[in-house]
């Protein structure tokens, strides 16, 4: 049985991966992993719990251009199953969630940066051919792999249980994870430049300039950023509307 559910679990993730990179149905969010993941354990309960808890932990974790951000899907499915394995312990789930995350980001950074960049010279050699079979092949290939990266260590993680995840997790070399840490913060900065180019109208950059100001100053969170862009939408719209009234 517990082979099964490992299984299924593994499954999921490596279509929650897919999803991600093709049709973007969110089913990669720990809210829908997670509940996914407690009806094959058999715990919906502890699943809905698990799932609402680690989207909350990861709700600002966002890619920003080339920084990649820690791994939710992966976190989510493996906490759950742990949590449902321990007897609905959410709190080695919890415990559980941010080394799996940490290293769910160390596969992404491994998938995008080498991998698939070596996938795509490959494609490219035969694009300029005309080989247009090589290029439908990339794509599959690089889809298909979502089952090595992400699919298998899932399945390890639930068939195997928590004590083989924690002790994978502490064998791991601190100077390998920090690294990863750093480089995602150092290509944090140059994502944000990435965005920031595509303000094209210097019009907008007021609203930037509020924003960054709220968080980094004032200590508003994202849901009263949120707030605060909806209001300056409407404020926008509103000036906007008048001044075309009166030139009309």
């Amino acid at each position: 049985m517990l082979f099964v559910q490992a299984l299924l679990v593994a499954l999921w993730v490596t279509w929650a991966m897919i999803d991600e990179q093709t049709l973007q149905l969110q089913t990669t969010r720990a809210i829908i992993t997670g509940v996914v993941v407690g009806i094959i354990m058999g715990d919906l309960q502890t699943g809905l719990i698990v799932g609402a808890t680690v989207e909350l932990m990861f709700l600002a974790s966002v890619f920003v251009g080339t920084a990649v951000a820690p791994d939710v899907t992966l976190s989510a499915a493996i906490a759950t199953a742990i949590a449902v394995l321990s007897g609905g312990g959410t709190e080695v789930a919890i415990a559980t969630a941010i080394p799996v995350a940490l290293i769910g980001q160390t596969m992404n950074t491994l998938q995008y940066s080498v991998v698939n960049v070596a996938i795509l010279h490959w494609v490219e050699r035969g694009s300029k051919k005309g080989n247009l079979r090589r290029v439908r092949w990339g794509n599959y290939i690089a889809l298909a792999l979502n089952a090595v990266f992400y699919g298998l260590p899932t399945f390890f993680a639930v068939y195997f249980g928590a004590e083989y995840v924690v002790a994978f997790i502490d064998k791991l070399p601190t100077t390998l994870l920090n690294g990863f840490a750093n480089g995602g913060g150092m290509l944090a900065a140059v994502g944000f430049g990435m965005l920031l180019t595509t303000i094209k109208c210097k019009k907008l950059w007021p609203y930037f300039v509020v924003g960054y100001v709220a968080a980094a100053f004032l200590g508003i969170n994202n849901v009263g950023i949120g707030v605060i862009a909806v209001a300056c939408v409407f404020l926008h719209n509103y000036f906007i509307s008048n001044k075309t009234v009166q030139t009309a």
